[in-house]
């Protein structure tokens, strides 16, 4: 009988198959992170603007308060923020002008105007919407004993906007100007 020698021959290295998986694999976790990174930039982008409300928030009060005698003007629906003020509407095509002065009482409140539009419009997306509410609060006194019978001045700021993903968010900012230094009259001249 005669013998056969067959050698069987071995392949060293990768087939096809096993290079298609890697790849698969290596484009999934690539996937990944790309997701990843644009959830972190969302979330980022997010925080900054939320920091940026708050700002403004305490900013808008700042001015409130240092301005007592005028803090009605403030939530005026005539010609301040008691009416909803729209980011990228601004009369004109331009923010107006802010020049910061000392000037209190009416004679400085075009400015406060003025100041306070510039900062929204310099620091929030259009289409933002702001909102500065007055409301008074009479001390209960159907339960015996008042504190104070002093009316209450309480202000409440509203900034409603659309993230970068459609989802809208609102921020309620209350705060309390404290009373007028001339109790008296409370006249803003």
């Amino acid at each position: 009988m005669m013998k056969i020698n067959v050698k069987s021959q071995t392949t060293s290295g990768f087939t096809l198959i096993e290079v298609l998986v890697a790849l698969l694999i290596v484009a999934l976790g690539m996937l990944g992170n790309a997701m990843l990174q644009l959830q972190g930039m969302r979330n980022s982008n997010d925080a900054y603007l939320r920091s940026q409300i708050s700002m403004i928030a305490s900013e808008i009060a700042d001015k409130v308060r240092a301005n007592r005698e005028c803090q009605d003007e403030y939530a005026s629906t005539s010609k301040f923020f008691g009416n909803v003020y729209t980011v990228g509407t601004s009369s004109g095509t331009s923010v107006p002008t802010c020049t910061y002065t000392a000037a209190l009482g009416s004679a400085g409140m075009d400015n406060e105007r003025n100041c306070i539009i510039a900062l929204i419009e310099n620091s929030l997306p259009p289409a933002t919407t702001v909102q500065l509410v007055k409301t008074e609060i009479t001390p209960d006194k159907s339960g015996g004993k008042s504190i104070s019978s002093k009316t209450v001045k309480l202000f409440n700021l509203i900034i409603n906007w659309t993230d970068r993903g459609g989802e809208a968010h609102d921020i309620k900012y209350s705060f309390d100007p404290g009373a007028c230094v001339n109790r008296d009259a409370c006249a803003c001249t």
